[in-house]
Formats: C-alpha cells, structure tokens, sequence
C-alpha cells in the first residue's frame, strides 16, 4: 500500500466545491500528498477517500467497482462528483479505464497487468450504400479496444436529438477524449457556467465569445462569451447497437 502524507492548502476559498457529471472539481482546500513507486501524486481528501475505496475494493472482489458503488462506499449521493474523483484519479496515473466494460477500471500502482483490452472483430469485406460494388471477401481483422482505447478517454450516452444531422442519435455512445481546450469544429463536451453539460459542436468567433452549434434545425446555436463555457473533451469515437 501507499505511504500518505497529509499536507493543508489554505486557499482562502469558502464557495461549495463545484462538480457535475462531465466536469472537474474547482474548489479544494485539503490535499493528501500520495507516495508511490512511480511517483508522488497531490490528491484533495475526496479524491483519496476515493482511491482507498477503489482498492480496498479490488482487494475484496478481484474487480473495479461501480459508480453507484463507489459512491456508497464513500458516503455520496452524487455520482457525477464520484466521476470527477476517478477522471482526477486517471489524469493522475493512478488508475486507468477501459473503454467499453461497465466496470472499466485498472489500478496501476498496483503493478496490475496494462496491456491493451483488445476486442478484435472479422472485416469480411466491403457493401454496398450507394452503387452496387462487387461482392469480395476480405478476411482481414479490426481491433475494437485498439480503435476506442487511450489515455484519458471515457464513454457517455447521448440523450437528445440535437445532433442528429452529424448522424449521433439519441441512445448512441460517443467516446471522449478528456481535455480541456478544442478546435474550431470540434464536437465537444461543453460545461456551461459550470452546471450544465451539452453536445455540441464548438465555432471560435473573433469577438471572444464561442458558439455551441446544435445539428438540428429544431434547435438554436446557443452563443456565449467564452469564459461561461468549459471544454470538457472532444468527440473522437462513436457507438451504436441495434435490437
């Protein structure tokens, strides 16, 4: 197990501590200073009540836990908080996901095994969605945990019809790249004045403002000065399953 050292940072700061589904902390005043054997690691309290849990948990269960689970173990009602302190956890080098199982988690400090997940599928060839081509087998292989995996990545269900046109339709899953800053046409992860989290696609304008534009023409572009709006991740993989 980890050595910790408690450490206080008085950041003069009394506001309630700001979290959403999609988003990070913003105000911490307590931070646990981890000592592992690959680095040290600065951790606010709930972040390290949340590692704790984690692998107390693996140790009991030989599996990651829940969200719901992790949440309970650590006396919250939120699992969007319990999300900001895993994705912290993960930008941290202390645990790392994999993309496309519900219990998606690994602990690295613990020397566990990081290969990559791989989910390999047979491509027989190509069809058809426009002219007719000629039916030829191909016979190759495409790795799915290879295609979706990464550093700092996670998936979310999208709930709505608003980008429908850029063809993501409400049920699908769409894969993220967690950062904080995007390019102009990005599909990105917006955080609102730090409440609200939307789908959307960004446009840079000049005057310091950006523009959440939706992909249906049922709804509005929604414009805003700049500072209201963080980037949570960018759009880079897609997901969808038929009954």
């Amino acid at each position: 197990m980890v050595n910790k050292l408690k450490k206080t940072m008085h950041q003069g700061l009394t506001k309630k501590q700001l979290t959403s589904g999609f988003g990070f902390s913003i105000f911490s005043s307590q931070y646990v200073l981890i000592k592992g054997a690959r680095g040290n690691y600065m951790l606010t309290d709930r972040q390290q009540d949340t590692y704790n849990f984690i692998v107390e948990y693996f140790e009991e269960h030989d599996r990651a836990p829940l969200l719901s689970e992790v949440a309970h173990g650590i006396g919250l009602s939120s699992q969007g908080s319990v999300h900001n302190y895993i994705q912290a956890l993960v930008n941290e080098g202390l645990l790392e996901r994999i993309i496309g199982r519900s219990r998606g988690l690994r602990l690295v400090e613990q020397g566990v095994d990081l290969e990559t997940v791989s989910v390999v599928l047979p491509v027989m060839g190509k069809v058809a969605a426009g002219r007719l081509i000629e039916a030829v087998a191909d016979e190759s292989e495409i790795d799915l945990g290879e295609m979706f995996s990464g550093k700092d990545r996670f998936v979310l269900k999208v709930n709505g019809d608003s980008m429908i046109d850029k063809s993501i339709m409400d049920g699908d899953y769409v894969v993220i790249q967690s950062q904080q800053t995007a390019l102009h046409g990005d599909i990105v992860v917006a955080l609102v004045d730090g409440y609200d989290a939307t789908l959307k696609t960004l446009l840079l304008n000049d005057n310091e403002t950006v523009t959440l534009m939706p992909a249906n023409a049922n709804y509005e572009p929604i414009t805003l000065d700049a500072k209201r709006v963080a980037i949570q991740g960018v759009v880079v993989g897609q997901l969808r399953t038929y009954p």
